[in-house]
């Protein structure tokens, strides 16, 4: 029977295996990086860049996509793998609504929805579940990128 949740002995375990891997100072040097390595502020205005470049890219590779439709299709993969993109820069960055708004060419008013409507899907994932399992891949792709930026 596969577990579902996780719990503290099931973190403990990684992260003596971590420790076993690469030893205790550089498992306290990775911990740390992740944990205060997870935004990228308006003043990285070239990290941000990257970021938006790297999330498109696999919102495209992870909603197994093209990428000359990106921008443009109706079609609700499309749709959510946009809003997955507005939601994680939003997320993970001091981006605005607005300036999110124009690299997408949208306006404030649709990344503000979109993000909301992302939200709410994501409060219940046992509804959405395919779009779920896709957000949480590029979300972990995102988090691992950022850390390796900082």
């Amino acid at each position: 029977m596969k577990k579902t949740a996780h719990d503290y002995h099931d973190l403990q375990q990684s992260i003596d295996s971590l420790i076993g891997k690469f030893g205790l100072q550089k498992t306290i040097e990775v911990i740390d990086s992740l944990t205060s390595n997870t935004e990228l502020t308006t003043q990285d205005k070239e990290k941000v860049k990257l970021l938006l470049v790297f999330i498109i890219s696999q919102s495209i590779e992870v909603f197994d996509l093209k990428e000359e439709n990106f921008y443009t299709s109706t079609v609700q993969e499309y749709r959510e793998a946009r809003m997955s993109c507005y939601y994680l820069l939003k997320k993970y960055t001091d981006s605005s609504y607005a300036k999110i708004g124009e690299s997408f060419k949208q306006s404030k008013r649709a990344i503000l929805y979109n993000y909301h409507k992302c939200d709410e899907i994501l409060s219940i994932p046992q509804f959405y579940k395919p779009f779920v399992e896709k957000f949480k891949i590029l979300e972990n792709n995102i988090i691992n990128f950022i850390a390796k930026l900082n």
